[in-house]
């Protein structure tokens, strides 16, 4: 196999091993802190995002689109980490269409949110 087939063939095989994570490889392929996830984002996320229901305040952002609570995200069954991940790396950093701009966040704190996130998937509901 010459260098060019063997290189698409890699190319190939990685966009699907990256593209299509089991479950427990979505977990895992965050190496982040849950708790500090949680700190961050309770100190850095709340304007817009509800993070957790006890939040000491509630986001200060209105009109639409409403940004999602992060247990709504954690719960849609198309996010993955490594999706998660990757929009927050990606994020312009002026967006065009009234959505998140890019919080300029670190690779760890990246890491840590997306940890704390998909944390919420096995949390109950809140009772009312």
């Amino acid at each position: 196999m010459n260098a060019n087939k063997l290189a698409a063939a890699t190319a190939v095989a990685v966009s699907m091993a990256w593209s299509a994570p089991g479950t427990e490889a979505q977990t895992k392929l965050v190496a982040g802190d849950v708790e500090a996830g949680r700190h961050f984002a309770l100190l850095a996320c709340t304007g817009c995002h509800l993070v957790t229901p006890d939040q000491p305040s509630k986001p200060i952002r209105n009109g639409l689109p409403r940004p999602p609570d992060f247990k709504d995200i954690a719960k849609q069954s198309d996010v993955t980490a490594a999706f998660l991940q990757h929009h927050l790396e990606t994020l312009p950093a002026i967006p065009t269409d009234a959505h998140m701009p890019n919080p300029m966040l670190s690779s760890q704190e990246i890491r840590d949110v997306v940890a704390f996130i998909i944390s919420l998937r096995d949390q109950p509901a809140p009772k009312p």
